[in-house]
């Protein structure tokens, strides 16, 4: 039968200091994975303050204020109105009102000179009204035209405006839900983040004292040991016979 041969070799630290050295970091390896790994127990969030969240009720308490949004809707209705040519001219209702009064005046004015005067009824009473009128009217219905076009190119720059103003709101509230979510966002990150270090605190106390260890142990040396198949009987029998054979055979 044939059998093995075993050869060790050794390579060990020659100076005793080294050693010493080794064999306490490797002590101390052992005593911080006994201990077992240390864990900040609390979440990263901070979390919001007195001051943000007072800041947000503010805001969004104003963003819905009932007055300014009736204001700017009003305003954009009535604009709108004046830019689409509604209101040209005797069209505009103000205007119609301060037109009519003034018509009205003119005739109780009149008809009431010449009563006074005991021409009531007559024709000149009818004629001299007509013609204050038209003279009254004419410039002032003129007048009106130019500053209803005037006020109608006013109306078209501002509607814009309007709009930005009508969406101040909703961009306030927008970017205070904005902040609100990533608030909520940052508290559940800061749990997960929580949760990972409290589940994974042994492993990666595994993984910083193989690090050291890895680190550590080539200083150390090492052990070698080789295994080979010894030589088999017969073989070395047929080198006996071979080595006291004659010569010349």
């Amino acid at each position: 039968m044939g059998g093995s041969n075993t050869t060790t070799s050794s390579t060990k630290p020659a100076d005793p200091a080294v050693t010493a050295t080794l064999d306490k970091l490797l002590g101390g390896v052992n005593t911080a994975y006994d201990k077992g790994p240390s864990v900040f127990n609390q979440s990263l969030y901070g979390g919001v303050g007195p001051t943000t969240t007072n800041a947000w009720s503010s805001a969004l308490n104003a963003a819905n204020n009932p007055d300014y949004l009736s204001g700017v809707n009003g305003a954009i209705a009535n604009y709108a109105g004046v830019a689409a040519g509604d209101d040209l001219g005797q069209n505009d209702p103000g205007y119609a009102t301060l037109r009519a009064k003034l018509s009205n005046d003119v005739l109780t004015s009149t008809n009431s000179s010449f009563n006074n005067s005991g021409l009531f009824g007559s024709d000149t009473n009818q004629q001299a009204a007509a013609s204050g009128l038209a003279n009254s009217l004419g410039g002032l219905d003129y007048q009106q035209y130019q500053d209803s076009l005037a006020r109608q190119n006013n109306a078209a720059a501002l509607l814009p405006q309007l709009y930005q103003a009508s969406q101040l709101p909703a961009s306030t509230m927008g970017a205070i839900g904005s902040a609100q979510d990533a608030n909520t966002q940052a508290a559940l990150s800061g749990q997960n983040d929580l949760f990972n270090r409290q589940s994974n605190a042994d492993t990666d106390l595994l993984t910083k004292l193989s690090g050291i260890f890895g680190g550590v142990a080539p200083i150390g040396g090492t052990d070698t040991v080789q295994t080979a198949p010894a030589t088999p009987w017969w073989e070395v029998l047929t080198n006996l016979v071979g080595a006291f054979k004659p010569r010349g055979f």
